[in-house]
C-alpha cells in the first residue's frame, strides 16, 4: 500500500522509471509488483508477448537505469565506470536468462547496498541482508572478522561474538566464498565490498542452513547454524512492540514492525505506560526491514509540540535528465498524547531504511539522544523497476536521503558512538548499558 508523500515521489520521479513498481518505500521486503495504471498497461504487454533473453540488451537497460535514476550510482569508495565494465563482460558471457540475472544481482553487489538487488530471487541466492542476517563481517587486512552479532539470531545463540575470525564458510575458504559474489579478480575489489560480501556469504543461501569456520584464540571452530531467514519469519510474528524494563529503562523495542500502522496504536498506548521516574528508550536496534514514512511520524509526532522537519530528499535522476535538481524536506507534525521528558534512541547494523530515518528523524525534529553503531546503510527510498528483459526486475534507491542537517543518512553519527551496538564479547547489551549511563547522568 503506499502512503500519501510516496504517492508525491510517484509523480516526481514519473519521467525517469517506465513500467516501474509505482509502491516507492523504505522497505526490504521484496513482494511482486503493485504497479499503478499505466505501468500494469505496459506488464501486461510484456507478459503477453516475452522477447527472447538477450544480454546484451538487458545488460543496457540495467546500465542505463542504473545511471540514470540510481540515487547513488556517483562514488568515490570505487571506480563505478570499471566496475560496471568489468559487470558487462560477465553479462554478456551468459547463455540463460537465469545466468543473466545472477549476473546483474553480482554487478548490483559491487554498490554494497542492501536496498540494491535484481530477482527474482532464488534459494540458490544468499540471504537479503540485513533481514534475513544475524552476522556482520570486516576485512581487516587480511582477515575476516566478525564486527557485530544480532541478539536472538542462530549465530549468537551459538556463542558467536565480536572479534571472532571467520575462515570458511561451507568448507570453503571465506576469501572463495565471498570472491564468488563479486565481480573481477581480488586487485579489483575494495576493503568494503570484500566485507559486504563476505557478509553476504556467512548469512548464507535462501534455502540452507549454514556451516561456519572460525578461528578463536587459536582455536579452529566449525558451527553448524540455522539460516537467518528462520528469526525473519519468527520476527514477523511477534507484536509489533516488545516492552521492556530494567534499571529506570522502559524501552520499547520494535519488533521489524516499521510497515504497519499497529506498530503507530501500540506506541500511542505504550506511552501512557511510562512513569514520571523512568527514562524512555526508543529501541530500533531490529528494524532490518524498514518500513514507511506515515509510521516514522506517527511514532516521531509524539516528541514534537510543533512542526517539524525530520528528514530531506533529493532525486538526482531529475537533474541528470533535465537538468532541474529536486530537493524536499518530510516534515512531522504533533501527535497526541504529546511526550515532553527526555527520549533516548537506539540503532545499530539491524536498524535499517526507514529505521535509519526514525533515529536521525528523532535527533533532528525532537533533540532525543541517540545511541548507535554504524547503522544497516539502506540507501535511499526503494523502487522496483521490471527491467523488461530476461525475466529480471531491479530493486533500487531513486531518492537519496538526509539529515536535515544535510548530513547523508548513511554517515550519520550518534551522538553516543558505539563500535558495536547488540551484543559485545562478552554477551552483554552495549547501547542498553550506554543508555543506563546516559540516563543517570541525567538524573543526577
Amino acid at each position: 500500500m503506499r502512503t500519501a508523500s510516496q504517492e508525491l515521489v510517484i509523480v516526481i520521479v514519473a519521467g525517469l522509471l517506465s513500467c516501474r513498481d509505482a509502491a516507492s518505500t523504505e522497505t526490504q521486503r521484496p513482494a511482486p509488483a503493485t504497479a499503478a495504471e499505466d505501468s500494469q498497461a505496459c506488464a501486461e504487454t510484456e507478459a503477453s508477448a516475452p522477447e527472447p533473453c538477450d544480454p546484451a540488451t538487458a545488460w543496457d537497460a540495467f546500465e542505463a537505469l542504473l545511471r540514470e535514476a540510481y540515487a547513488y550510482v556517483e562514488r568515490s569508495d570505487f571506480d563505478v565506470d570499471k566496475h560496471l565494465s568489468l559487470a558487462r563482460e560477465a553479462t554478456l558471457s551468459a547463455e540463460t536468462p537465469e545466468e543473466v540475472r545472477r549476473a546483474l544481482l553480482l554487478a548490483a553487489y559491487g554498490f554494497t547496498d542492501p536496498h540494491l538487488l535484481v530477482g527474482p530471487l532464488r534459494d540458490a541466492d544468499p540471504n537479503v541482508i540485513p533481514t534475513s542476517s544475524d552476522l556482520k563481517i570486516e576485512r581487516r587486512g587480511d582477515r575476516f572478522v566478525v564486527a557485530q552479532v544480532r541478539a536472538g539470531g542462530a549465530a549468537a545463540e551459538a556463542g558467536v561474538r565480536p572479534g571472532w575470525e571467520l575462515t570458511a564458510v561451507g568448507r570453503r575458504p571465506i576469501e572463495e566464498a565471498a570472491g564468488e559474489l563479486l565481480i573481477g579478480g581480488a586487485d579489483d575489489r575494495t576493503p568494503r565490498q570484500w566485507s559486504y560480501a563476505a557478509t553476504l556469504a556467512a548469512n548464507g543461501l535462501r534455502g540452507e542452513s549454514r556451516t561456519l569456520g572460525f578461528q578463536v584464540a587459536g582455536e579452529a571452530r566449525e558451527l553448524s547454524l540455522a539460516n537467518p531467514r528462520e528469526l525473519a519469519a519468527e520476527v514477523s510474528k511477534r507484536a509489533p512492540l516488545t516492552i521492556l524494563r530494567e534499571q529506570g529503562l522502559v524501552v520499547l523495542r520494535f519488533e521489524n514492525s516499521l510497515g504497519t500502522m499497529d506498530t503507530v496504536a501500540a506506541v500511542d498506548q505504550a506511552l501512557a505506560s511510562v512513569g514520571p521516574e523512568e527514562t524512555l528508550v526508543l529501541d530500533l536496534r531490529n528494524t532490518p526491514s524498514g518500513g514507511n514514512t506515515d509510521v516514522a511520524r506517527g511514532i516521531i509526532g509524539h516528541f514534537v509540540s510543533d512542526t517539524r522537519p525530520y528528514q530531506m530528499h533529493r532525486v538526482p535522476g531529475l537533474e541528470r535528465r533535465y537538468g532541474v535538481p529536486r530537493e524536499f524536506v518530510e516534515h512531522v507534525l504533533p501527535r497526541d498524547p504529546l511526550y515532553t521528558r527526555p527520549v533516548i534512541v537506539l540503532g545499530g547494523p539491524w536498524t535499517g531504511s526507514m529505521g535509519e530515518g526514525i533515529v536521525i528523524g528523532m535527533d533532528a525534529a525532537a533533540n532525543a539522544h541517540t545511541i548507535a553503531s554504524d547503522m544497516g546503510d539502506l540507501l535511499g527510498a526503494v523502487y522496483s523497476e521490471p527491467l523488461g528483459h530476461c525475466d529480471a526486475t531491479v530493486e533500487l534507491g531513486v531518492e537519496s536521503l538526509f539529515h536535515v542537517d544535510g548530513t547523508p543518512r548513511e554517515d550519520y553519527v550518534a551522538d553516543t558512538p558505539l563500535e558495536i551496538a547488540d551484543l559485545d564479547a562478552s554477551g552483554l547489551d552495549p547501547a542498553i548499558i550506554a543508555a543506563q549511563r546516559v540516563a543517570t547522568q541525567r538524573s543526577s
